[in-house]
């Protein structure tokens, strides 16, 4: 059997950093649009059984969004503390 390439740890990071913001996007859109809802509901309709999961459902995406958006800002920051190149020095 041949070993298959591992992937260097700065492609890792990159890839998991961009996973993670893909999926993070996913939740915030999910959040405005329970949101759009609740709030739809609560003006027009007033059916509590509705603005509950709605914003249930903003709730949980909100969070899930906050939560992948704080792992991708550790994602980068561990990148460029790894793999950034040192500043230049200043010109004399």
């Amino acid at each position: 059997m041949e070993k298959r390439k591992v992937l260097d740890e700065g492609r890792q990071l990159k890839r998991l950093n961009a996973e993670t913001r893909k999926l993070s996007h996913v939740h915030k859109w999910f959040a405005i649009v329970a949101a759009l809802d609740c709030m739809l509901v609560f003006f027009y309709d007033r059916d509590m059984r509705n603005i509950i999961f709605s914003g249930g459902v903003c709730i949980v995406c909100t969070y899930l969004w906050l939560e992948g958006r704080m792992k991708s800002r550790a994602y980068r920051r561990e990148y460029r503390e790894k793999h950034a190149n040192p500043p230049a020095p200043p010109p004399l």
